[in-house]
């Protein structure tokens, strides 16, 4: 049965609509479907009364005598997914949502508020309810509450929001959880989708009633004049000893064009001004400003308050209750002499990788001297086989990422692990030498130990390239994202993956954070250390590259680790080949030598492809495989050739479309090719 009350006021002659709605779905009969009773609700699909719709039940209520009930046992959830309707996009005004939840031991649950009229188009807020009693609510970009929820009662779940301010308010059973500026200010409905993810702890066991639910949204009269703050933050992540630029948001809340305005920062008892000046900011628009200097991040500093005044050049405007927002965070403390070590498996014939290269580029903008992203790389020409057979044993698909080689995650989510990872103090601090010859560079990576260790710890080198660059096919980069149908993915410079073709042509694309060579193997070297380390102790390990001349030295970086007993990395070490030379090559154990791989001219022909093709290996090998990948990264036909003839003859009776063609040689090199099947 459906409950929307739609009341309208007549306030200074403009109509504003007063949008209420209330369920408690004692009227309806247990087993009705939800979607089919009550016309304010539907399913994701937009189809009712199936196996997406929830039913009403009455073994569980808050109020008598009926609730709705959701459960699931897949990994993925679902397949229930039902949706409520809030009657509209709401952007400004007050609304407020109420709903009694009852999750059972063990059990989970998971919904969110969807931002647009059209569901799937962004995602306002994630509410996450996992089964050990830990609720997570965040916007797709800031964790916003990491509490605990009551088990096996009724509890009422109210969130509060000014949109005009952008302020989020959290209520469990009337007691205040959270306050935020949400990522998205705006809400247009709710969407159920069971769920208990195990990867945020859950079990995978999801299950749930909803009680109750109501909603009202008060509309907002727009004042002639008026400026709001809606959104004050720094534009990366908190680290003490770092510095972050100060941004605002700040919105037309009035009728009148804004022209210009002040914004002063207040932080640490410091002001920070700038003017905004030649603007035409048309009613409820919004304008970012971002300080031109960077504000230094102090430990005993928590607050960033920023206001706006002289407004289109005036004191004052029409509501001053909106000129001023403060946001109150939790700095980050970096453990002394910490690095973290993020190591992505990407290739350029994998579609999603694309979201590896964006976190590892804003893991250097955001942490930068505090964290260093490597790109292993997987069946494209940037591929050094010992770091991918050795990363390859540790990750699940791709794109994958090992904060300090711990669980394979998602790359877009290695924020809370990087953080972590950053907070814990090492055992040894990593000082990079280093001296050059020619083509030759020699390593020092000297442990200074602040822990006790013994000889089961472990060091190894990496050279990581920036800005490498390559003319042939294998270096065109797969896009998923192209088309915007699986959202943004937008670079930290505003380059937006879905405006890039589904082949993004090597001709524009430049690959940073490359892992070049690993020394002496992924694991490292097993006599490192002596077996008994104290607290105080350096030991000092020498590393060798002879430089592929291709390479671009200035655009180096060495990275040590320090790899604990079970294989993680306890810290890390980064600097330019220049810095390293200016810290001095230290003499102790020599390690290996790791000579550069020449570039290969093999070549394929004839493409596009009937039924065969020929590979023009350009030198004698004794092993070759070849390795023929879909569009989607799976491998279709692999094959390893004895003694390959110099013209190695391939059948191939794939479907047409797209594919990628890997030749890997026992040289340790990879070629690989774009190819179209006809």
């Amino acid at each position: 049965m459906k409950k929307i009350f739609i009341l309208l006021f007549v306030v200074f002659s403009s109509a504003l609509t007063f949008a209420q709605y209330s369920q408690n779905f004692d009227t309806l009969t247990h087993g009705d479907y939800i979607g089919v009773s009550d016309n304010a609700w539907s399913t994701w699909s937009g189809t009712t009364g199936g196996s997406e719709d929830a039913k009403v039940d009455s073994n569980q209520a808050a109020s008598p005598n009926n609730s709705i009930y959701f459960m699931s046992t897949s990994s993925s959830g679902g397949p229930q997914d039902a949706v409520l309707d809030f009657g509209g996009a709401y952007n400004t005004g007050n609304f407020e949502f109420i709903q009694n939840i009852y999750i059972p031991n063990n059990k989970g649950a998971y919904f969110n508020f969807q931002a647009e009229s059209t569901i799937g188009t962004t995602w306002a807020l994630n509410c996450y309810f996992i089964n050990d009693s830990t609720i997570y609510i965040d916007d797709s970009k800031t964790l916003h509450l990491n509490a605990k929820y009551p088990v096996a009662t009724w509890f009422e779940f109210k969130l509060k929001i000014n949109l005009n301010t952008n302020t989020w308010e959290l209520y469990i059973d009337n007691i205040l959880k959270s306050t935020w500026q949400n990522y998205v200010n705006k809400i247009a409905s709710i969407d159920y989708f069971p769920l208990c993810s195990s990867d945020l702890g859950g079990n995978d066991q999801a299950e749930f009633w909803i009680d109750d639910v109501s909603y009202t949204h008060t509309p907002y009269t727009l004042p002639a004049k008026n400026a709001g703050v809606v959104s004050v933050s720094f534009d990366g992540p908190e680290i003490v000893g770092g510095s972050q630029f100060p941004v605002v948001k700040v919105r037309n809340l009035g009728t009148t064009t804004i022209t210009a305005f002040d914004i002063e920062f207040d932080y640490n008892g410091i002001q920070y001004q700038k003017s905004v000046t030649g603007l035409t900011l048309a009613s409820l628009a919004i304008e970012e400003v971002i300080m031109n200097t960077p504000i230094p991040i102090d430990v005993s500093a928590t607050i960033l308050t920023a206001t706006i005044n002289a407004v289109n050049g005036t004191t004052g405007d029409d509501d001053n209750t909106d000129d001023s927002k403060t946001y109150t965070f939790a700095p980050i403390i970096p453990a002394a002499g910490k690095m973290v070590i993020v190591e992505e498996a990407t290739g350029t014939w994998c579609g999603w990788c694309p979201r590896g290269a964006v976190a590892l580029e804003f893991l250097a903008k955001d942490y930068h001297g505090f964290a260093q992203g490597i790109a292993v790389h997987n069946g494209d020409p940037m591929t050094d086989s010992t770091y991918n057979a050795g990363i390859g044993g540790l990750i699940s698909g791709y794109p994958s990422a090992l904060v300090n080689r711990g669980n394979d995650v998602n790359p877009s989510t290695i924020w809370s692990y990087v953080n972590d990872a950053l907070a814990t103090p090492p055992t040894a601090f990593l000082i990079n030498g280093a001296q050059i010859t020619g083509n030759q560079l020699d390593i020092s990576i000297t442990a200074d130990f602040k822990a006790i260790a013994n000889n089961n710890w472990k060091l190894a080198c990496v050279i990581v390239e920036d800005s490498v660059t390559g003319t042939s096919s294998g270096y065109n980069q797969s896009n998923s994202y192209s088309g915007g149908g699986s959202g943004d993915l937008i670079m930290p410079d505003g380059t937006n993956w879905a405006n890039l073709p589904g082949s993004v042509p090597a001709s524009q694309m430049v690959y940073n954070h490359v892992a070049r060579a690993i020394s002496p193997g992924f694991e490292g070297y097993d006599n490192s250390f002596p077996t008994s380390v104290a607290i105080g102790d350096a030991h000092t390990l020498n590393f060798t590259f002879i430089l592929d001349p291709s390479w671009d030295a200035s655009k180096v970086h060495i990275v040590g680790m320090l790899m604990k007993p079970d294989g993680s990395i306890d810290n890390g070490s980064s600097t330019s080949i220049a810095d390293a030379i200016s810290n001095g090559f230290v003499a102790g154990t020599p390690v290996s030598i790791t000579k550069y791989l020449a570039k290969s001219k093999m070549n394929l022909y004839p493409n596009p492809v009937m039924d065969n093709f020929t590979i023009d290996l350009a030198g004698n090998y004794s092993n070759v495989n070849i390795e023929i990948r879909n569009s989607l990264g799976q491998i279709v036909q692999s094959k390893e050739y004895k003694n390959p003839d110099a013209q190695l003859q391939i059948s191939f009776e794939g479907k047409p479309g797209v594919y990628f063609v890997s030749v890997i040689t026992d040289k340790s090199s990879t070629e690989v090719f774009t190819i179209v099947k006809i």
